[in-house]
């Protein structure tokens, strides 16, 4: 039987895949922010500014992308 621990190495970090910005439209005065990868609808607000502020915050529910 082994009675020593085993050494360990620390494992070596991986870059951060950068997150697509969200793809934003603009229907009938009101600003919607989707998922750019499934189309799914993140956010929607009336100025683009908050659009976007919105969508950087919410993760996309269907294929746990960032925006």
């Amino acid at each position: 039987m082994h009675t020593e621990s085993y050494p360990t190495h620390p494992t070596t970090p991986t870059p951060a895949v950068p997150a697509q910005e969200p793809a934003l439209h603009l229907f009938g005065g009101i600003w919607i922010a989707s998922c750019p990868t499934c189309g799914f609808q993140l956010t929607t607000a009336r100025t683009q500014e908050r659009c976007e502020q919105r969508a950087r915050r919410r993760r996309c529910p269907v294929c746990r992308q960032d925006a």
